[in-house]
């Protein structure tokens, strides 16, 4: 049985938070200047599931579905409070074990497990609006390496370190993702799709470390569902607008996002990008394509009439783009895991697109690799079986000086290529800025070899 005892502690500040993040292979799952506002952090990993195997402190042992170990744990550690919870992600490129072999290309990034959930030693809930953090710490009935969690916290100097080396450049260049977006509208105009969400990658170098570089993209924007965590391959850090979906107490809602416009400083033409988003004949149609996407994939898991989109569409509103979104809500069947959920769900239709397996068999064709956690979700479990998972969009992974990131977007029969690459560089910008990168010129950026 896992023990555990509950502290009142003051509020670190975000420094301290993300620093022990760092330090002990921990997860931080935040929101930032939004009506939300707080974090949950898991500090020293003790038990790991990755797809092959489980590692319980010292001990380790094969499996073969992570997600059925994953349903296990959430049943035998039931009595555990809801902060703690089962954290970590499953990459986009993870989709080919749900299907039939041989239908997606098999693909791996290479650089980060595919699959990696931990239950931590420590947890932290925190919120930037208040004085006072729940500290959460278990003791686990077996041998594990642990850690104390104090606050004697001071800010040091980071060391810089060099890891994997990418080449400085992105996978698609210019013509090259014009290409792939113009073969897309060619695969709708003949019948195998009606959209399909084409990325590409961006490589390059920072100063910063990942400490830093979590830090700037926490300040740089309105974030709803953010991911600052130290895993086996490097850093990740997201700076996520889209929820996937959340269970609560039998329901379950998805929030996809479509559509995109920028923002402008000039009032008089923001208004006008604004109105120009929500009366688009493109982005509406791609916005209702994905709900209805959404809504097939939640019935899989959902009372037989319960699923419905209360409002459509509804207008997010970022720093640097205006994004459409709906919220698609159902009542879950009884029994029904958070495994389950995953497996009938996964990865997000709203960058795949519909229909979802010939999208996906389409995307492998055109995007020239694997997106690893780009695309995939990051998230949470709580032993009472609510749940939270975002979409990996807005993210950056940085393995030493050595960064990437992806930018793309959903396409339809009116995508105009140069329309689509345009909108890769607005969705870009904050990531690229925040990393110190602004005075390069995006264009030569991404094309130079």
């Amino acid at each position: 049985m896992i023990k555990y005892t509950q502290t009142t502690i003051q509020t670190p500040p975000i420094e301290e938070i993300f620093h022990k993040t760092d330090k002990y292979r921990g997860i931080s799952l935040f929101s930032a200047s939004t009506d939300l506002d707080k974090e949950i952090s898991g500090i020293n990993p003790v038990i790991i599931i990755r797809e092959k195997e489980l590692r319980k402190g010292n001990q380790l042992s094969k499996i073969t579905d992570p997600l059925k170990e994953m349903d296990k744990l959430i049943s035998e550690y039931g009595y555990l409070p809801e902060p703690v919870s089962l954290m970590g992600y499953i990459s986009y490129d993870f989709k080919d074990r749900f299907e039939e072999k041989g239908l997606y290309e098999k693909r791996e990034q290479g650089v980060y497990p595919d699959f990696y959930f931990a239950l931590f030693e420590h947890y932290l809930l925190s919120s930037r609006v208040g004085n006072e953090s729940q500290l959460y710490t278990l003791e686990f009935p077996f041998e594990y390496e642990s850690v104390q969690y104090n606050s004697n916290y001071r800010q040091e100097k980071e060391t810089k370190t060099h890891g994997t080396s990418y080449y400085r450049g992105t996978s698609l260049d210019k013509d090259l993702y014009e290409k792939a977006v113009g073969k897309t509208v060619n695969y709708i105009r003949e019948g195998d799709i009606y959209q399909a969400n084409i990325t590409r990658a961006i490589y390059g170098e920072t100063e910063l470390s990942p400490l830093e570089s979590a830090l700037e993209l926490y300040r740089s924007n309105r974030i709803s569902y953010g991911v600052f965590a130290s895993i086996p391959g490097g850093h990740v850090v997201s700076t996520s607008p889209e929820l996937f979906f959340k269970t609560e107490n039998g329901r379950i809602m998805a929030s996809p996002i479509k559509g995109t416009i920028t923002r402008s400083k000039d009032e008089k033409s923001d208004l006008n990008n604004k109105e120009e988003l929500l009366h688009s004949e493109k982005n509406i149609a791609e916005l209702a394509m994905i709900v209805d996407l959404l809504r097939n994939d939640l019935s899989l898991v959902c009372r037989p009439g319960s699923v419905s989109v209360p409002r459509f569409p509804i207008l997010m509103t970022l720093e640097n783009v205006y994004h459409l979104y709906a919220d698609v809500h159902g009542e879950l069947l009884p029994g029904t895991g958070i495994g389950e959920v995953l497996k009938k769900t996964f990865p997000g239709g709203s960058i795949t697109g519909c229909p979802k397996i010939r999208a996906c068999q389409i995307i492998d064709e055109l995007e020239s690799t694997a997106r690893g956690i780009y695309t995939g979700s990051f998230g949470k479990i709580s032993f009472n079986g609510n749940s939270i998972f975002n979409i990996m969009i807005r993210s950056l992974f940085q393995s030493g000086s050595s960064i990437i990131f992806n930018v793309g977007g959903g396409i339809t029969l009116l995508s105009d290529p140069k329309d689509e690459y345009e909108e890769t560089i607005h969705k870009g910008t904050n990531i690229w800025k925040a990393m110190k990168m602004e005075n390069i010129s995006e264009e030569q950026y991404c094309t130079e070899e």
